[in-house]
């Protein structure tokens, strides 16, 4: 749970996003582990971890061509929330329609977030005025 709620609190997530947070945390727990991981204990081999990406990042997902006329944009920005459990892929939610993809055609921004950053801090700042 510590690691859903930094993950939540690290790109300004609401809380609705809790699930898929604990999802992705338990599938990043299980393959780098403390000493030796899960998936290491299962298959006898270290797991391959260049495909992990930071959760909520912005993804950029490929729209196939039979998918979008002339003139429609070629990609769909999206929220990374996870790792698909049945193919090999990236699991991201659209937010402004609703709706969840699994896609492997996807380009991340992992510096931006769709939501606002909240304040940490939220006490002002005194300015001295002895001066």
């Amino acid at each position: 749970m510590e690691a859903a709620r930094a993950m939540l609190e690290e790109k300004s997530f609401p809380k609705f996003y809790w699930a898929e947070a604990v999802r992705t945390a338990v599938y990043i727990q299980n393959r780098i582990g403390d000493k030796v991981s899960a998936h290491e204990l299962y298959f006898g081999t270290k797991p391959n971890l260049r495909h992990l990406r930071v959760f909520g990042s912005i993804a950029y997902v490929h729209v196939p061509k039979e998918k979008r006329r002339k003139l429609d944009a070629k990609a769909e920005k999206c929220i990374l929330v996870g790792y698909s459990d049945e193919q090999k892929g990236y699991k991201c939610y659209n937010p402004r329609t609703k709706q969840a993809c699994v896609s492997r055609d996807v380009v991340f921004d992992e510096s931006a977030s769709w939501y606002l950053p909240r304040l940490r801090d939220p006490t002002p700042i005194r300015v001295d005025q002895s001066i």
